[in-house]
């Protein structure tokens, strides 16, 4: 018995401690795959998501209201004092007038008409009941009609805020994670030299022990691995952080680990840089210029809406209910009368003088088409300025980046050279340490370089994108 429950226990550790090495594992994902993630599970895109089905409810509550609407009632009443009403004495005549008619009075011993009273009468029953339905429905109504369509373009407005909640996440997934291979290329880079140089300082060590250099070259080179081991703990955090960034934008927790499979240079190298300059700007293509399309296309329904309120409304309705009256509580009484009463009917409302205030309310919808007319042209020039800073940047961009590049092989080809001589004696630890600052510096330089190529494009890709 002891045995098997040794053998359990070794069991649920061993699952245990599968599902957490499997939670453990970084996640692997190419740029492409950042991206689609980012679409579905970033919380800018899931709110514009949500909101767009709140656009398609908000269409459908527009249309059911020219839809026949059905109404039901059941009302009970018991009144525990029925209502009293004053009657005029209408008895009290009628009797004096028999008995002058008898000659039992005379004309003098008659009332006066002051001299009228009235008497208490109440009318109905205690308990009184009733039940019915109605049927109403909207045969024409020019703001309906106006409204129905604007409820459309409101939904078309959700869907287009979605389209840029997408772009600008891709945007910003697309930059972090470059940003993340930049940070990774330079630390592989500054791990290489500082191997590259702990390996030079253990050799310049051993022959200081024999005699064959001095000491100032060892505490050279114990400066340089020093700095370097600093910069590779330094750029690890920021790539650490890097990450969770990403992670955030992407919409996953931010403790997940992340995997990178893509590197620069592939990212780089997929960029056509014949195709974008060739490439005709038109305003129109960018989803900002868009959205302000779309802004004037509700306010010229505003103004179409403003104008419809001339024009008339008409309604029909049905109406059918029964009501029952008891001075006992037996509604449920088959042998007891309900009366039914049945209406059917037309409503035209026609407007015929507000004092001007509808005449108004059009100038002013007027007002805000011209004002959202000049927003939109205003969007369309600033977004034809961005692309020309953003294709320039771009070009300088690439333009660094060759050069950058040229650089880093120039350096890197002149540090190789160095460390030869200084291995042979022929130069010194201070003209190794310049040289070896200057190569750390062009590499630097170069994954910028490559940073910035990628963070201009998806400039141009933003303005570009339909």
């Amino acid at each position: 018995m002891n045995t098997i429950k040794i053998i359990s226990i070794l069991i649920l550790l061993f699952v245990f401690g599968s599902l957490h090495a499997q939670e453990s594992e970084p996640m692997q994902l190419s740029l492409a795959q950042a991206c689609e993630y980012a679409k579905q599970n970033n919380t800018n895109v899931q709110n514009a998501q949500i909101d767009v089905e709140i656009a398609r409810k908000k269409v459908w509550e527009t249309t059911a209201i020219g839809l026949p609407q059905i109404n039901g009632s059941v009302e009970y009443q018991n009144f525990l004092d029925i209502p009293t009403t004053l009657l005029p004495d209408f008895i009290s005549p009628s009797v004096y007038g028999v008995l002058l008619q008898e000659g039992l009075i005379t004309p003098a011993q008659m009332p006066s008409s002051e001299s009228q009273q009235f008497f208490p009468a109440k009318f109905g029953t205690q308990h009184n009941a009733s039940y019915g339905v109605t049927l109403s429905q909207l045969i024409f109504s020019g703001q309906y009609i106006v409204g129905l369509q604007a409820a459309r373009v409101f939904s078309m407005v959700s869907q287009q805020s979605l389209q840029k909640n997408e772009i600008d996440v891709v945007a910003s997934v697309t930059e972090t994670y470059c940003l993340v291979l930049s940070l990774q290329e330079n630390k592989n880079s500054l791990d290489s030299n500082l191997a590259s140089f702990q390996k030079l300082l253990f050799e310049t060590e051993a022959l200081y022990k024999e005699g064959f250099v001095e000491e100032i070259n060892v505490d050279q080179l114990t400066l340089n691995v020093s700095s370097l081991q600093n910069g590779v703990n330094s750029i690890a955090r920021s790539i650490e952080a890097a990450k969770m960034l990403l992670a955030f934008q992407m919409g996953m927790p931010v403790s997940q680990k992340l995997e990178l499979t893509d590197d620069l240079e592939s990212i780089v190298s997929t960029i056509d840089l014949e195709q974008i300059l060739s490439e005709d700007y038109d305003p129109a293509q960018s989803i900002d210029y868009q959205i302000m399309e779309t802004q004037v296309r509700l306010m010229e329904l505003d103004m179409k809406r403003e104008k419809t309120a001339y024009l008339p409304t008409l309604a029909g309705f049905f109406s059918y209910s029964e009501k029952a009256m008891r001075d006992e509580f037996n509604f449920f009484d088959g042998d007891q009368d309900w009366f039914p009463t049945t209406l059917v009917g037309f409503q035209l409302e026609i407007p015929l003088w507000s004092s001007g205030s509808r005449h108004s309310k059009v100038q002013q919808a007027k007002l805000k088409v011209q004002k959202s007319e000049n927003t939109r042209d205003m969007v369309g020039e600033s977004l034809k300025l961005q692309y020309t800073q953003a294709r320039i940047e771009y070009l300088n961009a690439v333009d660094t980046y060759v050069t950058e590049k040229e650089n880093m092989l120039l350096s890197k080809k002149i540090l190789d050279k160095t460390i030869i001589k200084y291995r042979e004696g022929i130069t010194g630890s201070t003209e190794l340490t310049q040289i070896q600052m200057q190569y750390q510096t062009a590499q630097a330089n170069y994954f910028a370089a490559m940073f910035r190529v990628i963070s201009a494009k998806t400039k141009l890709n933003k303005l570009l994108v339909n």
